[in-house]
């Protein structure tokens, strides 16, 4: 009997863990890909090549993209991760470090507004998850506006948190399929482009969180807010 592919038809259904997992890890691999590939490259060059700008330019490339790799590691651990160094809630310094690192590359840019110093980590992870899917948006590059409003959470009950992702930019557009994992209004097949979509509705569930991506005018605008 065929396999057949696992699919989600609300934006709260449940795709197997296992499969997620597999899937996410497919993700992270084929985005690492190119950094590590450039790597070689350069020592490649540098055990072949004598000739000193080449050897400039090979460990130039090498730099840059071990630096790339590893902004890109830092992202997806805190996106997608357990990590013991992290308390019940995280600093909003480090999580605009590791988005800026991970964000800016020349052609992207990031603007960040927030309104509180820490934020509980279910809603770090949801947030990081949430702007992975906003890169997206602008596959050419441009400005990603970042607004985040939260209360302080009490004893026995979350805190309030909103956020919105405004993407400005040439040819922003909401990426195919990704509104309709949000609000659940169409059967769709995960795969490697829409599984990080998918983590990100199923952690705003988890947190009693509501996620959309619509097109405003020019622009794209995701919101995270209370369901």
């Amino acid at each position: 009997m065929p396999k057949q592919e696992n699919k989600i038809v609300t934006a709260n259904g449940r795709l197997d863990d296992t499969a997620l997992a597999a899937l996410i890890s497919s993700k992270i691999c084929h985005d690492l890909a190119g950094q590590i590939g450039a790597i070689n490259n350069g020592l490649e060059l540098l055990e072949e090549e004598n000739d000193e700008d080449t050897r400039y330019y090979a460990l130039e490339l090498i730099q840059n993209s071990a630096k790339a790799a590893w902004a890109q590691l830092d992202f997806n651990r805190l996106a997608f991760g357990v990590s013991s160094s992290l308390g019940a809630l995280v600093p909003m310094a480090q999580i605009e470090q590791v988005a800026r690192r991970y964000i800016e590359n020349g052609k992207r840019r990031l603007h960040w507004q927030a309104n509180v110093q820490e934020i509980e980590k279910e809603h770090a992870k949801v947030l990081t998850a949430l702007l992975a899917v906003a890169l997206t948006a602008l596959p050419a590059g441009g400005d990603f506006y970042l607004g985040l409003s939260a209360t302080k959470p009490k004893e026995r009950s979350r805190s309030r948190f909103k956020l919105i992702i405004l993407c400005r930019g040439r040819s922003a557009r909401v990426p195919e399929g990704v509104a309709d994992i949000f609000t659940g209004k169409d059967s769709r097949t995960i795969d490697g482009r829409l599984v990080i979509a998918y983590y990100a509705a199923r952690l705003a569930a988890g947190a009693s969180l509501k996620v959309s991506a619509a097109k405003e005018g020019e622009d794209v605008l995701f919101t995270l807010e209370p369901q």
